[in-house]
């Protein structure tokens, strides 16, 4: 990503209510100091260096905890993946200089959320689904409907996990 572009690019939408926001806020703000010290002397170019790669493990390793902020880093990240013979991610440095690496634990991070997502949101109704049934079926040999109800959960749940 150019300066430019980084600078022009729109704020992600809902930075509240996910935590990878401010990730990639953070390794923004490093890109950006990175740049500026690009010109500086050997020592602040070293330190917002260390900076930067900082931020780009953090932003490698954040969890989203939601598709929203799943699709922001995506859409960050394939821009910094995109810019040629820029340090954006020196993310390679904890993996033996292996990019690889690297980018294989960024894949299988994305991969991780994504199922843990797609997992807080769908559960509970596929359970409903499959407890409803039970419940109706049961239900009259049980004096109490909740208790019932949070049973037929319950077991559902356990068969789930």
């Amino acid at each position: 990503m150019t300066p430019a572009d980084r600078e022009h690019s729109s704020p992600p939408t809902n930075t509240s209510s996910d935590p990878i926001y401010g990730a990639i806020e953070a390794h923004r703000a490093a890109y950006a100091a990175y740049d500026a010290a690009a010109e500086a002397d050997d020592d602040e170019n070293e330190a917002t260096f260390r900076e930067l790669d900082i931020a780009s493990q953090r932003l490698m390793r954040a969890e989203a905890s939601t598709l929203a902020g799943l699709i922001a880093l995506l859409q960050y990240a394939a821009q910094l993946f995109q810019e040629a013979g820029a340090p954006a991610l020196p993310v390679e440095v904890p993996y033996a200089g292996r990019w690889s690496a690297a980018f294989g634990k960024f894949c299988a991070n994305v991969a991780d959320r994504l199922m843990a997502i797609v997992a807080a949101q769908s559960a509970p109704e596929r359970i409903d689904r499959v407890a409803d049934p039970i419940v109706e079926a049961t239900a009259p040999l049980i004096d109490d409907f909740e208790m019932a109800r949070r049973a037929a959960r319950g077991a559902i749940e356990a068969m789930a996990s």
